[in-house]
């Protein structure tokens, strides 16, 4: 692109600037508006690419060399802002998807737990104590270590809250609480 004296596609000066702007502003709106079905973006796009053409401070040699680069710079921005726009959608439905769906595990757990540490608090101390520290990943021999017990009186321990504990849990509590 060369640079030439001509006021018309002169976009270095503010009265060139402005005619240009005045004679392709509308235009460039409504061929935006083809890709876009909203006309207030179009028209905040058509500005954009002006505001670029300003700063840029482009001359060009001939005017279908400006209006080649205001219809490409308007199609590739608007384009670019409908695939911006699906991904940001995208993104922010899955967003909420996972959020939800994490908030509404969260609340499960917490909710499970809550009933099986209400229904292990009802045990004898020391089965009590015993499924404490397996629900805290602890091994049979690290809680005889712990409590200063055997392992025999541990795994005694557990088979006695396994008992009481079946008839007050559902069975899916119940499942978690044989994996201890």
């Amino acid at each position: 692109m060369t640079t030439t004296k001509s006021p018309y596609i002169n976009t270095t000066s503010k009265k060139g600037f402005k005619e240009l702007f005045d004679l392709h502003f509308n235009t460039l709106c409504i061929f935006g508006n083809r890709y876009l079905n909203d006309l207030s973006i179009s028209e905040d796009i058509v500005q954009e690419v002006f505001i670029k053409l300003w700063r840029d401070q482009k001359t060009f040699s001939h005017a279908n060399a400006i209006k080649t680069y205001l219809y490409t710079s308007v199609r590739n921005t608007s384009l670019n802002h409908i695939r911006d726009t699906a991904i940001a959608d995208k993104n922010i439905s899955q967003a909420n998807l996972e959020t939800e769906e994490e908030f509404s595990n969260h609340i499960i757990e917490e909710d499970t737990f809550n009933q099986l540490y209400a229904e292990i608090k009802d045990l004898p101390s020391s089965a009590q104590e015993v499924m404490l520290l397996a629900l805290n990943g602890l091994k049979n021999q690290e809680i005889a270590d712990e409590l200063g017990v055997s392992v025999n009186t541990v795994k005694t321990q557990k088979k006695i809250a396994y008992a009481k504990l079946k008839n007050k849990l559902s069975p899916a509590l119940h499942s978690i609480v044989l994996c201890l």
